[in-house]
């Protein structure tokens, strides 16, 4: 994108672009599919194309970009795309970019220490439960306080 058009960081904008090079021309009943990718942040964050014009008359007309930020960091860019059905496409197309802070907007992170604790919870009582079931004492021997440590040898009949 040009620079003019380029989101520009914490700087929350609509802009407008052409959304068609000026040589598309579909030929007459022969529907002209066309799509972009936008890359943020040299290359850190790109999406999948989008279809711009899906060459049955659906024309890309706003994409909202939500760009999550921790301090000076980027942490996430999503998007949204609306589109409109027309005869003629549209002469352009608009661009939102949105800054928002990844501690109010990010829920993955929150989900993601949930999980985590929950397991470590999970792998703390199965080890308690291990430890006190006879199979830990088959694998490493009865504890020195439940019973004898040694064995004794055994004197019978030679």
């Amino acid at each position: 994108l040009p620079h003019d058009i380029s989101p520009h960081f914490e700087r929350s904008a609509i802009v407008t672009m052409r959304p068609l090079p000026p040589d598309f021309v579909a030929e007459a009943g022969a529907p002209e599919e066309f799509k972009m990718s936008f890359s943020f942040i040299n290359d850190q964050f790109i999406t999948p194309w989008i279809t711009i014009a899906d060459g049955q008359g659906g024309y890309l007309t706003h994409v909202l970009f939500t760009i999550e930020r921790a301090g000076d960091q980027v942490t996430d860019v999503s998007w949204q795309t609306w589109y409109d059905k027309a005869e003629e496409p549209p002469e352009h197309m608009s661009l939102e970019y949105r800054f928002a802070d990844a501690a109010q907007q990010d829920p993955r992170s929150a989900l993601t220490a949930l999980f985590a604790g929950s397991l470590l919870c999970a792998a703390v009582g199965m080890l308690a439960a291990f430890g006190e079931s006879e199979l830990a004492d088959a694998v490493w021997g009865p504890p020195a306080d439940r019973g004898a440590s040694r064995r004794r040898e055994y004197k019978g009949e030679a």
